[in-house]
């Protein structure tokens, strides 16, 4: 083996690929002020309204004109409170989770995708 095939080796694609992809989720929420409101969204939800529609109704996080979206994100991003919920391994994708209480108030909260948990 010569000197250039040294070289060959260290540039190839096979050799330093990017890493795998590290812990993140993609997630929706919506949050309110007090625990009447909770009740109210869950109601709405429960009775068939798109989360979007009712995230840009009640939230009152910036997210809520987006549907609620937060993108994706990875742990340490969020409160510690919502950082448990997203990346728990128990906690099921794509359904209704919470009131999770935070100082911001009360969350409800989708979790759409998580990697690496």
């Amino acid at each position: 083996m010569g000197i250039f095939d040294a070289f060959k080796g260290a540039f190839s694609n096979a050799s330093y690929s990017a890493p795998p992809e590290g812990v993140k989720a993609s997630a929706r929420h919506i949050l309110v002020k007090s625990e009447g409101e909770v009740s109210a969204v869950l109601n709405e939800l429960e009775s068939g309204a798109a989360f979007r529609e009712v995230a840009g109704k009640y939230s009152t996080c910036p997210s809520g004109k987006q549907g609620g979206s937060l993108g994706s994100f990875g742990p340490g991003t969020m409160v510690k409170a919502f950082d448990n919920v997203i990346f728990n391994p128990e906690s099921c994708l794509g359904e209704v989770l919470g009131p999770v209480q935070t100082e911001f108030g009360y969350h409800l909260i989708v979790i759409d995708k998580r990697t690496g948990v």
